[in-house]
């Protein structure tokens, strides 16, 4: 992990307390219409979480995060600021294959299935990535102010100056991780072997296709 970082990622505001509280650990992504050169793509294998209030829609969310949302939108929010409270590292990037192998992964997000047929309908052809993360806390949240920069539909942020992950700490045990991680692997790895060629996966810096070794 970086000591200073200047990249951020954005993500809805209920999701990010979900990965800082380890109840999440996927984010999953097509991106928006202001992508850096007009397409998302996960070259950022670290990043801080920089939390977003617009476009948040209850009824995209499973059950027991609908309220959350409700009580987060409630919550007063200075729209002049930022307030960043987490770290990510991305542990392994997949695309994507079908709505059922994504449910299949609802342990590990906290989308439902009308937004996850959302987001494969979204630019049909392009890739929808399942990213799995390391989450750390910081050990005090940085409030940093909403630039103009940063606004708009798009993924990922360049901030004004570097920050420090000091004393940053994950927020699931090692233990705890490497065993939803492979939970994750089982299910991705369960898609390749049903024959379907255009799944791949990478973790720990290696693709794993069907009927190929790993490469780099």
């Amino acid at each position: 992990m970086q000591d200073f970082h200047h990249r951020a990622f954005k993500e809805w505001a209920v999701s990010c307390e979900a990965l800082l509280e380890g109840r999440q650990t996927l984010l999953i992504r097509k991106g928006g219409i202001r992508e850096e050169q007009g397409v998302f793509r996960m070259n950022d294998t670290e990043f801080f979480l920089f939390p977003t209030y617009e476009h948040q829609k209850a009824s995209l969310l499973l059950p027991e995060w609908q309220s959350r949302l409700e009580r987060l939108s409630a919550a007063p929010h200075d729209p002049a600021t930022v307030v960043l409270s987490a770290y990510a590292v991305v542990e392994t990037i997949a695309v994507a294959q079908n709505d059922a192998q994504v449910n299949a992964l609802a342990s590990e997000h906290i989308w439902n299935s009308e937004f996850v047929k959302m987001r494969f309908d979204y630019n049909p052809y392009d890739p929808l990535y399942l990213v799995l993360l390391r989450v750390y806390r910081l050990p005090e949240p940085l409030t940093i102010p909403m630039l103009p920069d940063y606004e708009g539909c798009k993924s990922w942020i360049t901030l004004a100056e570097s920050l420090s992950t000091a004393y940053a700490v994950p927020v699931l045990s090692e233990e705890a991780f490497v065993e939803r991680r492979s939970a994750v692997l089982d299910v991705l790895k369960a898609s390749i072997e049903q024959n379907e060629p255009a799944c791949e996966v990478r973790s720990g810096g290696q693709f794993i296709r069907p009927g190929s070794a790993a490469r780099g």
